[in-house]
């Protein structure tokens, strides 16, 4: 008990000394800290999370149905991928499992219902705009490779193959593709190449497991080779930066999370793993984030904290320092959390995720990033607390 207070007191030190930092509204910032994300740290309470967080979730349903949620209080119109980040978040809490059959079948049938049977992907008219079709951090194969997680919780497998996909089963396509990036510069970075490679890889990886595709397998095979070789030796990432420069010391872990995805999934081992550690822990910021905006998002969170947990649990490496800065960065991720229970992507920014219909307002929770710092807690807890979040294996969504 002492040592908890002795602790507490250092941490409220240090929120007085953040307080004076970069943020307006420091007051509330503090306030999160100091009466969420310390006690929640100090002694975890899984069912007080759940409750919250599964009461926001609720709040998000669009009718009577067991499928159908809006993104946002402030949206108005349900659509298939808050559909689908409700029924990842429930699963991670156990919910699904407290499904029957036939309820699971009826969220299984609304999925297929968007499913397009000569590519495989899915397209909902609310969330159609000019940007759908050829986006990876947000569009049509960004949704597929989310969906995949959704049927699997729910039992189940989407009602056509993905199609889309029979382009990347030649070889040559593909080397000509990966040879035209500048894989040893910074301006490799610059693009959404990171994402496009993940999401045409994880659905390569669901198509070979998962509908027995041996194509699919040569594929996911022949890009996983092709980026090895790719693999800069002084960091153990992709591409050549100012490692001083923190936006893209940032950019580049960022980058190497999505690409680390294919690999850890099918259990294959990168090496570099002491230096890809080092690089990882100093994209940590003062707040615990690990942006360099201090307002660091879901995504920078999670990126870098997916690679230290994966990385020390294989070699132990800066144990003790990495369990320092996972705690540091639980109670970062805790203040992201509303008091209604959800979650935003960025401290005090608005955030459009795409469309109109997936966006939310100033600090507004909104299920995307509901879901993302919900996963983000559920590897900080299973590792920290060996609590039991449930989390699936499926590809791209690897624990």
């Amino acid at each position: 008990m002492i040592r908890k207070i002795k602790r507490k007191l250092k941490i409220l030190l240090c929120l007085s000394i953040l307080k004076r930092t970069l943020f307006n509204d420091s007051d509330f910032l503090l306030g999160r800290f100091t009466q969420h994300s310390i006690p929640m740290l100090l002694q975890f309470d899984f069912d007080k999370l759940k409750k919250i967080t599964l009461g926001f979730v609720e709040k998000m349903k669009f009718s009577s149905s067991l499928f159908e949620y809006k993104y946002a209080l402030s949206c108005h119109k349900s659509n298939i991928y808050s559909s689908v980040y409700a029924a990842m978040i429930l699963s991670m809490y156990g919910e699904i499992d407290k499904l029957s059959n036939d309820q699971k079948k009826e969220w299984l049938d609304y999925f297929d219902a968007f499913q397009n049977s000569t590519d495989g992907l899915f397209y909902d008219k609310v969330l159609s705009n000019d940007i759908y079709n050829d986006s990876d951090w947000w569009g049509a194969r960004h949704l597929a490779a989310h969906i995949i997680t959704a049927y699997k919780v729910m039992g189940g497998r989407p009602k056509y193959q993905f199609r889309f996909l029979e382009k990347y089963y030649n070889v040559s396509f593909l080397k000509e593709w990966f040879d035209s990036q500048n894989w040893n510069a910074k301006s490799i970075y610059a693009a959404d190449i990171d994402n496009k490679i993940m999401n045409i890889g994880v659905l390569l990886q669901y198509q070979r497991d998962f509908w027995g595709d041996a194509r699919a397998g040569e594929s996911i095979r022949f890009i996983q080779d092709y980026l090895i070789g790719k693999i800069n030796p002084n960091t153990g990432m992709w591409g050549s930066c100012n490692l001083e420069d923190s936006n893209e010391l940032s950019r580049m872990v960022q980058f190497a999370y999505h690409l680390f995805l294919l690999f850890f999934y099918d259990n294959i081992d990168l090496g570099y793993k002491e230096k890809i550690i080092d690089y990882t822990l100093k994209t940590q910021n003062i707040y615990g984030g690990f942006g360099v905006q201090l307002n660091s998002s879901a995504c920078e969170d999670i990126d870098s904290i997916d690679i230290l947990i994966r990385l020390v649990k294989q070699t132990g490496y800066k144990k003790e320092e990495i369990e320092i800065v996972l705690k540091r960065a639980f109670a970062w991720v805790l203040v992201n959390q509303n008091a209604g229970g959800g979650f935003v992507f960025s401290r005090n920014e608005p955030f459009i995720y795409g469309h109109k219909e997936m966006s939310s307002a100033k600090n507004e929770s909104a299920l995307f990033p509901t879901w993302f710092r919900t996963l983000t807690i559920a590897y900080l807890v299973n590792y920290l607390f060996s609590k039991d979040f449930k989390i699936i294996r499926c590809s791209g969504y690897v624990f």
